[in-house]
């Protein structure tokens, strides 16, 4: 019994120091991760509608394209499409690397169009909108906009708190875990407490309710800055080759004088040949004489719908597939990494998912008022309670 007291008390002291040093931020990481779970349709708030008359068919990508170069001739390479369809209703252009941005650490240049008449009805860089913003905050505290190699430590250090959150949220666990009998108690809020009881228990039902899925958030958040370090272990039990956000070793078009570039959607019919009936979720414009086409198609099952791992590289001459990955033929190590990021931003479980991850994120915020107000009390008490023990010495003797 000794040892488990201890343990306890070590626990909680662990549990106390990384919420009165860290809390404030675990807070806003929260409240900022509720709002980018929704980050496409707030965006789009308040835009007009899509112009979407009956069976009207959207304009073909190579359109689209077109009118995107037309509106801006001077930015040459490659252009990111994002499709229409799942928290979104406007087709999303995106160039990546616009000079009037070049010293931030992201800051593209975002076009939304209409994808039935071709409008453009918005565009604006990364970070000159509220919501961006907010996500900017979510992931670097805004110092990615003041300078890229800044913000890359600052997204470091942010990714490696989620160890702290993670081991405040497992201690957290471990001193709610009740006893023999008493789960129903510790699950719930009892009613007509008083207001030190009550302040306890909206502390544990809270931690207790969103626990699995902060530390699945604490995990994630991890796995994004330390990508490698964690592949290192994956790959000790199972072999990692396919990444996610990196093309095959050499994929490089066959670049030939006077032979022309096939069309976007010629790219995207010979990407149907490799994932039939899959619908095109993203893509990538050639970038220079040897970029490729780049197409992500979603096959059903997959838990990534924003950014699909059903990949394809082809050769913007001749048409050829020069590389593919299937997310059915990955290896366990592959797929517990492709997973990471589905599961940060909750759209691994669809709407609903989204929807609980936005609520979770929100209990940090609860966790952490609940949790210095209970601090404060217990210092109240403990200070009481020293002071019945050894009372101050009375002004005069006689009294």
């Amino acid at each position: 019994m000794g040892w488990l007291k201890t343990g306890r008390k070590l626990w909680l002291n662990v549990h106390v120091y990384i919420a009165l040093s860290l809390g404030f931020i675990f807070v806003l990481l929260g409240l900022t991760g509720s709002f980018n779970v929704f980050y496409f349709e707030l965006e789009e708030i308040g835009l007009p509608e899509v112009h979407k008359e009956a069976r009207a068919q959207p304009l073909s990508l190579n359109d689209i394209m077109r009118i995107v170069r037309v509106a801006h001739p001077q930015r040459q390479g490659t252009w990111n499409l994002h499709m229409p369809g799942y928290n979104r209703d406007y087709l999303w252009a995106e160039y990546p690397k616009p000079e009037e941005t070049s010293d931030e650490l992201f800051a593209p240049l975002q076009i939304m169009i209409d994808p039935y008449t071709g409008r453009i009805v918005n565009e604006t860089f990364w970070g000159r909108t509220v919501w961006s913003l907010v996500y900017e905050v979510h992931a670097t505290l805004l110092m990615g906009k003041v300078d890229a190699e800044i913000g890359k430590v600052i997204f470091k250090i942010i990714c490696f708190l989620g160890v702290f959150m993670f081991i405040s949220a497992l201690s957290g666990l471990y001193l709610w875990w009740p006893r023999a009998g008493k789960f129903r108690q510790a699950v719930t809020i009892k009613r007509g407490a008083s207001p030190e009881r009550l302040v306890f228990d909206l502390h544990k039902t809270a931690g207790f309710y969103s626990s699995i899925v902060l530390l699945i958030l604490a995990f994630s958040g991890f796995a994004f800055g330390y990508r490698e370090q964690i592949k290192s272990v994956v790959s000790c039990f199972s072999d990692v080759k396919a990444e996610r956000f990196k093309a095959p070793a050499v994929v490089k078009s066959d670049y030939q004088e006077q032979t022309e570039t096939i069309s976007i959607d010629r790219a995207v019919a010979i990407a149907d040949r490799i994932f039939p009936g899959a619908p095109v979720r993203w893509l990538a414009t050639p970038d220079g004489k040897e970029g490729v086409y780049v197409i992500e198609k979603r096959q059903d099952g997959e838990a990534s719908r924003r950014r699909p791992r059903s990949k394809v590289w082809i050769d913007q001459y001749s048409g050829k597939v020069l590389a593919f990955e299937d997310p059915n033929r990955f290896t366990a190590g592959e797929t517990f990494l492709n997973v990471m990021w589905p599961l940060h931003s909750g759209e691994a479980f669809g709407f609903a998912g989204r929807v609980l991850w936005s609520i979770v994120g929100v209990m940090p915020l609860v966790l952490y008022v609940t949790g210095l107000i209970r601090w404060l009390q217990k210092r109240k008490a403990k200070k009481l309670k020293e002071n019945r023990a050894n009372p101050p010495a009375l002004a005069g003797r006689g009294i």
